[in-house]
């Protein structure tokens, strides 16, 4: 009884620091409208500081490599999204489509992760789903 107790306490302590590692986050798309941004990715840390760290982190390559503006000038509202099952046809459900992705698999279901908010202060404001 004591090993089966031990195998899976064993088993729970290797799932948890599986689960709860912070691994890379890879962005699948990117899009800017001149008003607010949506990016796309495989996952994101499961914590909350995780997910504020990784933006902290990336910003800075995402906002070159898709040209999206850091200054007053750049999104009031940066969406992340979960990639989900893929790209998907619209269909009749509430979906996110790309427009720099050909149709008719070019959107995602709306399941959003983090939204950033540029504040009129000029402060960023975090909201987790």
């Amino acid at each position: 009884m004591r090993i089966f107790i031990v195998a899976i306490v064993t088993g729970l302590l290797v799932y948890a620091c599986y689960f709860f590692q912070d691994k890379p986050v890879k962005v699948i798309n990117v899009s800017f409208d001149g008003y607010t941004a949506q990016i796309v990715v495989d996952q994101l840390p499961f914590s909350e500081s995780g997910k504020m760290a990784w933006w902290q982190r990336s910003q800075k390559q995402i906002r070159d490599k898709y040209a999206i503006p850091s200054d007053n000038t750049g999104p009031f509202l940066i969406t992340v999204y979960a990639f989900g099952e893929g790209y998907q046809e619209e269909g009749d459900e509430d979906r996110l489509c790309f427009r720099n992705i050909t149709p008719p698999r070019n959107c995602i279901d709306k399941n959003i992760l983090m939204m950033i908010w540029r504040t009129r202060e000029g402060g960023t404001r975090y909201d987790f789903n």
